[in-house]
């Protein structure tokens, strides 16, 4: 039963409670019937039963509705607590966003850091191939020049000291002291450091 009903009911029950005590009076001077007594003690006693049981409905209609409340409490509660959920999850969500960018960011910066590097690397590895061939040049024309310089000694000895070196008398092993070809391990030590010195 709803609240109108409940108040329908009310009224209604007042109106023949009205209606008994009126009928209970003296009419014309005549007093009520003992059957007519009996009657209106008996709607009486009902009124009094519907009475009870309006009181209870009502009772319970009103708990029904504190508890309806309490729910709607607790429900507008939850609502509340979803949106700042939803909030701290976008703002969470945001945050992410923008530490997923720097990541790309740095990820990006290291990336073109390492096609640099690569670059840096390429260009390393050409100078040491070019330092590889001047310093092969630079031993091949040393080695050159060390040729061509024994071979200019050589001559020059030949001319000088008239030392037949192609008929298979040179030997490297000997060196010249006081004028003559000697092996080099009969030359006095204190003469071979004047000798060196000389030379």
């Amino acid at each position: 039963m709803d609240a109108a009903s409940l108040a329908d009911s009310i009224i209604e029950l007042s109106s023949r409670s009205l209606l008994i005590g009126k009928m209970m009076k003296e009419k014309n001077g005549n007093c009520v019937s003992l059957s007519e007594f009996e009657k209106l003690r008996t709607d009486l006693a009902e009124y009094k039963e519907k009475t009870s049981s309006l009181s209870e409905q009502l009772e319970e209609m009103k708990k029904q509705k504190n508890e309806q409340e309490v729910a709607k409490e607790d429900f507008r509660k939850e609502i509340v607590e979803l949106k700042n959920e939803s909030l701290r999850s976008s703002e969470e969500n945001a945050q992410f966003l923008k530490e997923n960018q720097l990541l790309n960011e740095k990820v990006s910066a290291l990336s073109s850091a390492n096609e640099s590097d690569k670059s840096t690397i390429k260009l390393m590895d050409e100078e040491i191939n070019q330092l590889r061939t001047n310093v092969f040049e630079a031993e091949s024309f040393i080695f050159e020049q060390h040729q061509l310089g024994f071979e200019k000694a050589l001559q020059q000895a030949k001319y000088f000291y008239k030392i037949p070196i192609d008929e298979g008398n040179f030997d490297v092993k000997k060196d010249f002291y006081k004028g003559e070809l000697v092996p080099a391990n009969e030359i006095p030590d204190t003469d071979a450091e004047d000798i060196n010195i000389e030379s």
